[in-house]
């Protein structure tokens, strides 16, 4: 699902490195401390800050001890609700499938409770079973109405089986809970992931425009997503959007006022531009950082137009070679449309016929390509192992991944689409589950959505080499001699040619 965000991913990183330095044992002082809150939870079972407190004080993340714990008051209270709900809820939060058991067990002894059904709902997000997953989530909101979370997430889980029917219940999320942040999270997310440029506009100018919660994370970023775009599109609009934020704005006003500059850089260098002076376009445009510090994490995605930008005023500037080669080089690392159109542009003015510019790329591919470090990982699909050298002379799309990964999730209808244009005797889709507690829950999600990747068991704590996972996803595309040639890419729908750029080029190579 989409929801689960950046910041999710984060907390699932925290999850893997926790996991790789585990420790369960406990101090005397621990014990104490767990000793006193178990108590307290075996004086009044029904508490769930009880419960939670007593949760919390264990180390280590699924602590054995804990859950030893959970089974013996389960068995003792068996017709309270509250012990398969305290720790069903911590599995959930912790995206671990042995939530499941202890939820249905939760909503047999109490069925009335919206929060059991929505927590069995976001359980199912692991297996990606849809069925039960809106069963669950409209058992929630018969309970409970008016809660903006159940109707978002039912919303959502139309995503990618029926469009339509998701932009309208996204946009009656919106209509109905107006002062919410998931209405502002579904303007967001309506906006990001339509493929139509005029929808995406206007989503994001209501977004703009819906001032009910501008403190909200998903309004400064629905705010910023919409400066990038106009930025590309209507610098003037850019323009007026970041100075209103910058007046109206209660924080993050280095944010806005870095963006301010840099709009007024583009407006200027464009009016340098038009008046047939691209020398001072040019030292404009050499000026603009997108990653400028006052903007702490918030990036300026707009890479890709201002190195275009900057190559326009530089052919201009009768520096066509300066134009070619910084296109070039990009071009090498992220073979976009909008560029391989400018690279063989400029090539073909400096006299390179098609040959050449792609000789020209792949050399500098060819020079930064490093031999991937091998490994050798147990197989879902087999009772052996599986080596990246047992690929040698193919190629390899290598993605790590986890269940539980939203972004994850996202990226794999885009691999899909990509890959069923090329024949499985040349490239060889490898997905690593960097989540060792979601490990049962990969044979399921793989039915339920028919993805071809071959599924490899990983660790955190594996040396991973020149092949390491920062994060989830992360990609890598490894040539039939095992090098690395592209890594650090993400793929939607927007940037599926890519992709297919990355495969198709690559697979060209006949040295």
């Amino acid at each position: 699902m989409k929801r689960i965000t950046t910041i999710l991913v984060l907390i699932g990183l925290f999850v893997f490195k926790a996991k790789a330095q585990n420790t369960f044992k406990l101090t005397a002082a621990q014990e104490a401390a767990i000793q006193k809150l178990r108590s307290k939870v075996e004086a009044n079972p029904s508490n769930l800050e009880a419960h939670e407190a007593f949760i919390s004080a264990f180390p280590g993340m699924d602590n054995p001890q804990m859950e030893a714990q959970y089974k013996i008051w389960t068995s003792k209270y068996p017709k309270n609700y509250v012990i398969p709900f305290a720790i069903g809820q911590y599995y959930v939060n912790r995206e671990n499938p042995k939530a499941t058991p202890y939820l249905l067990q939760a909503s047999i002894l109490k069925p009335d409770k919206a929060e059991t059904w929505y927590l069995l709902a976001s359980a199912t997000t692991l297996s990606n079973d849809l069925t039960k997953r809106r069963e669950y989530l409209i058992k929630a909101m018969q309970l409970d109405s008016k809660n903006a979370d159940y109707a978002f997430d039912y919303a959502e889980s139309f995503d990618e089986t029926d469009k339509l029917r998701h932009d309208s219940l996204a946009l009656e999320v919106v209509r109905k809970f107006p002062e919410s942040e998931r209405a502002v999270e579904s303007l967001f997310l309506l906006a990001k992931y339509t493929s139509v440029p005029a929808e995406k506009v206007a989503y994001f100018k209501q977004l703009y425009n819906h001032k009910a919660n501008p403190l909200s994370e998903w309004y400064l970023g629905g705010t910023l997503a919409y400066f990038d775009l106009l930025l590309k599109t209507n610098p003037n609009q850019a323009f007026d959007v970041a100075l209103t934020m910058a007046i109206e704005g209660k924080r993050n006003r280095n944010i806005w006022k870095d963006r301010m500059t840099i709009a007024d850089a583009f407006l200027k260098a464009k009016k340098a531009l038009s008046e047939n002076d691209p020398k001072t376009a040019l030292v404009l445009l050499n000026k603009v950082d997108l990653n400028n510090p006052m903007s702490g994490s918030y990036g300026i995605d707009a890479k890709e137009y201002l190195a275009l930008f900057k190559a326009e005023a530089a052919d201009a500037a009768k520096q066509t070679n300066m134009a070619f080669d910084s296109l070039a080089v990009l071009y090498s690392k992220e073979p976009t449309e909008g560029l391989h159109d400018a690279v063989f542009k400029y090539g073909s003015k400096l006299g390179m016929d098609s040959n050449s510019v792609v000789k020209s790329i792949w050399k500098m591919r060819n020079s930064r390509a490093i031999k991937a470090t091998d490994f050798s990982l147990e197989n879902f699909q087999t009772s052996g192992k599986t080596a990246l050298s047992d690929y040698q002379g193919k190629l390899v799309l290598l993605t790590y991944w986890f269940p539980g990964c939203g972004p994850c999730r996202n990226e794999f209808p885009h691999f899909e689409s990509v890959l069923k244009k090329f024949s499985k005797n040349d490239i060889v889709y490898l997905g690593l589950n960097l989540q060792p507690t979601q490990d049962q829950i990969v044979p399921a999600f793989l039915k339920e959505t028919g993805y071809t990747f071959t599924p490899l068991h990983d660790n955190w704590g594996r040396d991973k080499g020149n092949l390491p996972a920062p994060g989830a996803p992360a990609n890598y595309l490894i040539d039939q001699k095992g090098r690395i040639v592209f890594s650090g890419f993400r793929i939607d729908a927007e940037n599926e040619k890519m992709l297919e750029r990355m495969i198709k080029e690559t697979l060209a190579v006949k040295d």
